[in-house]
């Protein structure tokens, strides 16, 4: 027996969610950067906001361009990972919370061929 398409499940289970057309507002519950107000990455708003971000960037850097990749932080972490340590040796310096998560991106991701942890010594303030 052949298995129905996802596409098939969600507009026979879910009819409700889907839109009857483009979200104008930006603010569908799914596809959104969340902050003080969500956006849907698809609206108008949200081409708007990254648009003036660009112009923005371009100017403060005197930039011919930028790119921007909106996503969460552990995204962002996980892009320069893969970006500076894929099959080299690393290290990561424990000295908090995040870099935890460094050591956990690069482990289970399989990046690095290798990485060593150094823990951090505070110093008096």
């Amino acid at each position: 027996p052949t298995r129905p398409s996802c596409a098939f499940l969600l507009s026979s289970a879910m009819p409700a969610l889907l839109p009857a057309g483009p979200d104008v507002d930006g603010l569908l519950e799914y596809s959104v950067v969340y902050t003080d107000r969500a956006l849907n990455h698809m609206s108008v708003s949200f081409q708007q906001v990254m648009n003036d971000l660009s112009a923005s960037l371009k100017r403060t850097y005197k930039a011919d361009a930028v790119a921007i990749i909106p996503g969460s932080g552990t995204y962002g972490m996980e892009a320069i990972a893969r970006q500076f340590a894929t099959g080299k040796h690393t290290v990561v310096i424990r000295n908090g919370w995040f870099s935890y998560r460094w050591t956990q991106i690069l482990e289970q991701g399989g990046i690095a061929k290798s990485c060593t942890v150094l823990q951090a010594r505070g110093s008096p303030c």
